[in-house]
């Protein structure tokens, strides 16, 4: 079969199959149009027909590699198809599933040449009358390729291409490209140093990067002016307590201090509106609820008005939190990716006139970049989905979505002047790993489940002898249990809802979780009950909550509560909502180790302990120097597995109650412990399963040609 031939039209019995409009049609009845990857599908499996063709080739060539979306939809596909084709031949199935090997199509596709293409004209041919059908045929040509050069300012339509920016070892994050696509900055972030910006010439691919900045602050997000002489950044030195947001010249290198920032937050946001008067940036003052956009009037640069800038954000009963903003070309408008809570992150449009918002997209949970296409019309931004980082395209009038082919994707930066698309590509991958604690011989952390989806927050409870834990198998963060080997593994919940924090009762008959509400604009925790294999939402008095544990008796369920004025952690009965403050001191996260006695942790470090019927002040277990982990610790009678970060490796650590001493157990490289998931013990094997996640490898990337919808 000719190349040109896996696109052409085919008959599968009385069906023609057209795959430039995406059709089938039946003979005697009317043409009916099916969605492109269906057909893509059909058309693969004509294509190599008679073949078996397994599950991962399809998903592979029809959705691209790395795809979990691509499971469900290849199934969604099949089932559509045989649904529509059933008519091509009455007795006989049109696919058919070989189990465990793939999908076969059971009919001979019949293939319907199309008009020949540029590369058939070019053949030899056998007569006169053949010369002149070609001849023909390539003025037609030639005709079509004139009209598309004239109709697109000069230029063909050219497929997307991608360039590979950078490669080193280590992450290159935030790209910012200048206006005229030439330079591009980025923060790089290696194991022991310090971040620093560095630049590209993308003209010059092989000069190796310039460096921009050199001290030992971290420096991340950055923008360009749009006349491209300068750089502007933030510049963070937690421990010394410096935060400013600089403007660097970048011919002279020369630096001027423009205001301050804060040292609470890991992401400084930034933009610059298109006259370069206006500076959007990240900042949380005394007086304010929570973070938020301040601008920064550039004209006034050396007043000292401008250390503090106006607050453009919402300050008091938001029940949000604005993020990362972007300037629209025009000037008119800024676009702002705004948190309601951890599960519901969506992009607004806010009119700078008259402040009024419009909201264009809706039930995303995790905004990472956002950057408007210099025709003004579109934005393109990225989202985590499962764990996994997708870029769409954004139309603003329609607020219709079209993802992109780019995995990976997150914190797009638009060339305002010459269109080229930057972005940085991530991928993450997270594992339940477990490690022995009592061998005589050093062991390293081994994957207790071997996939390529991502599994996590792993859970143990002794009376059933399995553990819960988080998985995006099923194309969302679903409630999962296995063995502790891994085997026997049971999708537990089919919410299609990002779930997170598991936490199993003490009788192993309920599992409690946290998921997102369902106007999207709270959390609700969840009980998963054994008994009925149902899913039960608690009936609390709040909208916001954190990760949840069980009380002594297992009759209610333990939070930290978001309020205005305090977080605290609180007991919420199951069978009546009724609600008790158990901590008075900012307690995040703990659990009853009796009925009277709670160990929780606080937002200022170290372990402490309560009794809740008594109105004594806590007791600290282990101090602040020694703990510096919320999340990340399991208590066993004897003692506390926690996990500790230190500048150049991570521990797991254990600290003996009775001898009130701390004993390393495993010494792990930096970024392998993922300090916000949940640590879990296994007592009758002497193991400790967690959540690991290596260090990301990120790369700087540049597409040219974006193919607009």
């Amino acid at each position: 079969m000719s190349e040109f031939e896996t696109t052409c039209s085919f008959k599968l019995g009385q069906c023609q199959v057209t795959p430039d409009d995406f059709s089938i049609q039946f003979e005697g009845k009317e043409k009916k149009s099916l969605q492109p990857k269906f057909i893509e599908v059909l058309s693969y499996l004509a294509k190599h027909h008679p073949r078996v063709i397994p599950r991962e080739e399809l998903i592979e060539n029809i959705w691209g590699p790395d795809s979990f979306v691509g499971e469900k939809s290849l199934t969604n596909a099949i089932w559509h198809l045989r649904k529509n084709m059933s008519t091509a031949n009455s007795e006989t199935e049109v696919i058919e599933t070989i189990r465990k090997a793939g999908y076969r199509l059971l009919l001979s596709p019949e293939w319907i040449h199309p008009t020949p293409t540029i590369s058939d004209i070019s053949k030899p041919a056998k007569n006169n009358s053949s010369n002149k059908r070609y001849l023909f045929a390539l003025f037609i040509a030639f005709t079509a390729l004139l009209v598309g050069f004239i109709f697109n300012d000069g230029f063909f339509n050219k497929p997307e291409q991608i360039t590979q920016i950078t490669n080193h070892p280590g992450s290159e994050l935030f790209p910012a490209a200048s206006p005229d696509g030439r330079y591009i900055v980025y923060s790089q972030e290696s194991t022991n140093k310090p971040n620093d910006l560095f630049m590209n010439d993308t003209t010059q691919p092989q000069l190796p990067a310039k460096q921009l900045t050199f001290d030992d602050a971290k420096e991340g997000h950055s923008v360009w002016s749009n006349d491209g002489q300068y750089l502007y950044f933030s510049r963070k030195n937690k421990s010394q307590k410096y935060c400013k947001y600089i403007r660097l010249k970048v011919a002279t290198s020369q630096e001027t201090e423009l205001a301050n920032c804060p040292l609470t937050g890991g992401y400084y946001y930034i933009d610059i509106s298109n006259d370069d008067n206006t500076l959007a940036v990240y900042n949380f003052l005394e007086g304010d609820e929570k973070s938020g956009i301040y601008f920064l009037d550039l004209r006034q640069v050396g007043n000292k008005k401008l250390l503090q800038g106006e607050r453009f954000s919402c300050s008091k009963n938001c029940g949000y939190k604005d993020r990362d903003m972007a300037f629209s070309p025009d000037g008119k408008f800024i676009a702002v990716s705004r948190r309601y809570n951890r599960f519901s992150e969506n992009i607004y449009l806010i009119n700078l006139l008259t402040k009024e918002s419009r909201q264009l997209t809706f039930k995303e949970e995790d905004i990472v970049g956002l950057s408007w296409h210099p025709n003004g019309n579109s934005i393109v931004y990225a989202a985590v989905r499962a764990g996994t980082r997708l870029g769409f395209l954004l139309d603003i009038k329609t607020k219709e979505t079209t993802q992109l082919s780019l995995n990976g994707f997150s914190y797009p930066s638009f060339a305002k002047q010459s269109r080229q698309l930057f972005y940085q590509q991530r991928k993450e991958h997270e594992d339940i790993a477990s490690i022995e604690l009592n061998s005589k011989i050093a062991s390293s952390p081994f994957p207790v489940i071997q996939s390529r989806f991502n599994h996590f927050s792993p859970d143990f409870n002794q009376i059933t002898n399995r553990f819960t834990y988080v998985s995006n198998e099923s194309g969302f963060n679903e409630l999962w249990s296995a063995k502790p080997d891994g085997s026997e593994r049971m999708q537990l919940t089919q919410l299609k809802q990002n779930i997170r924090y598991p936490k199993w009762s003490h009788d192993g008959e309920k599992i409690a979780f946290l998921t997102s509400h369902e106007e999207n604009k709270g959390d609700s925790i969840y009980i998963y009950s054994f008994k009925n294999e149902k899913v039960s939402i608690l009936n609390s008095p709040f909208a916001v909550h954190h990760r949840p544990s069980w009380s002594w008796d297992d009759s209610k369920i333990l939070s930290a509560i978001y309020g205005k004025e305090f977080t605290d952690i609180f007991s919420i009965d199951i069978a009546n909502g009724n609600a008790e403050r158990l901590t008075f001191d900012g307690g995040r996260f703990g659990v009853m180790t009796s009925a009277s006695t709670l160990l929780y942790t606080k937002l200022k470090r170290g372990l402490w302990q309560k009794n809740i019927n008594s109105q004594q002040a806590s007791l600290s277990i282990i101090s602040g120097k020694d703990f510096n982990t919320r999340y990340a610790w399991a208590y066993d009678k004897s003692g506390v597995y926690f996990h500790k970060a230190f500048t150049d490796h991570q521990q797991v650590i254990f600290f003996d109650l009775t001898k009130k001493t701390n004993n390393p157990v495993v010494r792990l490289p930096l970024y392998s412990f993922d300090s916000f998931s949940s640590v879990t013990l296994i007592p009758e094997q002497d193991k400790l399963f967690y959540t690991r996640r290596g260090f990301p490898q990120t790369d700087i990337k540049m597409v040219t040609n974006l193919s607009l919808p």
